[in-house]
């Protein structure tokens, strides 16, 4: 049997310049700070897990708009996870800590505390991706 890759959705949410994180309350990368996301179910596709992770983990209702990109170098997770990372719509709630989440904070996109995996990349890209308030 083959190894294979776990294809992972995170959800890049930016209110007022600035992106939202949770910081993982336990699991890979426990206390660092990280997108909204986590595994694709095998019944849905990469944006609806991506909205769905953002609901059941800071309790945000998203559409996915844009796809920021595909992240696959084999040493950004030990797990071997590639993502499928988007920019993110919110369209109700506020943000909270639920599942995995030990704190929610939105941080300026070029200071963020230390995050995990390569989720600093995935946000300096969808900044760039991202339309201009105002």
């Amino acid at each position: 049997m083959r190894d294979v890759r776990a294809l992972s959705a995170d959800a890049v949410i930016l209110r007022d310049g600035e992106v939202l994180l949770m910081q993982k309350e336990s699991g890979a990368r426990e206390g660092l700070w990280v997108l909204p996301g986590g595994y694709v179910d095998p019944d849905e596709t990469a944006s609806e897990a991506c909205a769905r992770e953002a609901r059941e983990e800071v309790g945000l209702d998203v559409s996915p708009v844009t796809l920021v990109g595909l992240y696959d170098d084999p040493g950004r997770d030990e797990r071997g996870n590639v993502s499928a990372a988007y920019l993110c719509r919110v369209l109700g709630g506020e943000p909270k800590p639920l599942e995995e989440a030990a704190a929610v904070q939105f941080y300026d996109p070029f200071d963020l505390p230390e995050t995990g995996f390569d989720h600093d990349a995935i946000v300096r890209d969808a900044v760039t991706l991202a339309p201009t308030e105002g």
